[in-house]
């Protein structure tokens, strides 16, 4: 009897933990439905009057609780409503696709054409110089001699930005600048290639890696906010280690901390590795 009674609970708790477990139903999660592209209304404008040849162009979401993505080709954006400026004339496509609660939906693109320039788009100090001007081209290398800044690579708080300054109040603003001659393990020295904004006929960048060979070489283009000193790169990413190539989601959406005729600085938010923070590769004009 006494051994009978100490089983009972033993074997009662079993029953109730296979009850539970066989009462247990595995939940099913499924997507909406993708709607068609014609329940999307993203609508693309050309405004002849702004600018006669066409060159001011507004991107406006007319349908909720969807995330709209533009590729204009010279950038790319996710506003709701956005106002981009085609500096050059020439042909361009617009693509429009819809993040839904059903995935992405793909709408024709649209195509737009440009039949004058309007280089006041471009006629800014920082595009010169970035660029050198119209009709020029600039080439970029890393500081990696620590020729103007102390070192290639600086590191700042994820709210820190133009001049280094802190942008949001009681945000994460810090800064930390190795002396490169003192920290060598930030990278390896060596021929980093070379980085080539241009404005011959086109916002244009050309990015040669010699540190991360398999980004190689790349072709794409660039668009300069110099309100907001903001750097977007389309189909290229500025040099950079090979290191830090995977700790960086987004290479493309770039901050500016300053730009002169010599030197450059460009932060990228680091969203991986070491956990987020700002990282500015410091740069210096081949042509200085």
């Amino acid at each position: 009897m006494n051994k009978l009674s100490y089983l009972k609970p033993a074997v009662l708790l079993s029953l109730m933990i296979i009850s539970t477990i066989l009462s247990c139903k595995k939940k099913e999660y499924s997507l909406s439905p993708l709607p068609d592209k014609s329940a999307i209304n993203m609508e693309v404008k050309q405004d002849l009057t702004a600018d006669p040849g066409g060159n001011t162009l507004y991107l406006i979401n007319h349908t909720a609780e969807v995330i709209p993505v533009w590729d204009y080709g010279t950038g790319r954006s996710s506003r709701q409503t956005d106002t981009i400026h085609f500096a050059f004339k020439g042909d361009y496509v617009i693509r429009r696709s819809a993040l839904t609660d059903g995935g992405i939906v793909q709408l024709d693109s649209i195509k737009v054409h440009v039949t004058a320039d309007n280089l006041n788009y471009v006629n800014d100090p920082l595009w010169n110089a970035l660029t050198g001007g119209v009709g020029q081209e600039k080439t970029w290398v890393l500081d990696i001699e620590a020729t103007v800044f102390d070192g290639p690579l600086f590191f700042y708080g994820t709210d820190n930005g133009w001049g280094g300054d802190c942008m949001k109040t009681g945000g994460d603003c810090w800064s930390w600048a190795p002396k490169y001659a003192d920290n060598t393990w930030l990278m390896p020295a060596g021929d980093y290639g070379t980085m080539t904004f241009s404005l011959k006929g086109g916002p244009f960048v050309k990015v040669m890696h010699k540190q991360v060979p398999a980004r190689g070489t790349e072709n794409g283009t660039f668009y300069l906010d110099a309100n907001t000193k903001k750097l977007t790169m389309t189909d290229a990413t500025p040099i950079h280690d090979a290191g830090r190539d995977a700790c960086v989601a987004a290479w493309g959406n770039i901050r500016l901390l300053s730009l002169t005729e010599k030197s450059m600085q460009l932060g990228v938010l680091r969203t991986s590795c070491d956990g987020p923070a700002l990282m500015v590769y410091n740069y210096v004009s081949k042509q200085q």
